[in-house]
């Protein structure tokens, strides 16, 4: 795994606070049910701030989008730290994807925008060393981001 040159030490909470902030207004106006569970203490990771909070703000509101004709609108930001590894779910009650094998191929038809939101994304968290995964759960999408710890990382350098 390469990091790009902008990657850095990030305080993963703050920028999950961040994200807080600014998604809630939204989701309170499209009555979705958000709940946070994250892990105390979560480790510094080696991201690239800008483009990881680029990468949960499309996840967000690619869930938004999927949740707009649904009753049950809920989603789940989670984020715990493993040895290796720190993962970041977010998982929604959407319905789920229909063809999860082009998720991550660029201009998607039938995709609600241009397309590229998930195939930017998963570059995004690669060129810092960290992955974007999909795995289906019933009635609804999980969309996980790996992300090193700064000690893991520093241990593979």
């Amino acid at each position: 795994r390469q990091a790009s040159d902008r990657a850095t030490k990030v305080d993963l909470a703050s920028v999950l606070d961040d994200l807080r902030i600014v998604i809630a207004p939204s989701l309170r106006e499209e009555s979705i049910d958000c709940t946070w569970t994250l892990d105390d203490g979560l480790p510094l990771v080696w991201a690239d701030r800008t483009n990881l909070m680029q990468v949960f703000l499309n996840l967000t509101t690619n869930s938004s989008r999927a949740l707009a004709k649904k009753e049950d609108r809920t989603l789940a930001i989670s984020a715990r730290a493993e040895p290796s590894r720190v993962l970041v779910e977010f998982t929604d009650s959407g319905g789920g994807v229909k063809n999860p094998e082009q998720l991550f191929h660029p201009f998607q038809e039938g995709a609600q925008s241009s397309g590229l939101g998930l195939y930017l994304s998963r570059a995004f968290m690669r060129a810092f060393g960290g992955e974007l995964r999909y795995r289906s759960v019933p009635g609804g999408a999980c969309f996980i981001v790996e992300l090193s710890p700064v000690s893991q990382f520093e241990m593979d350098s």
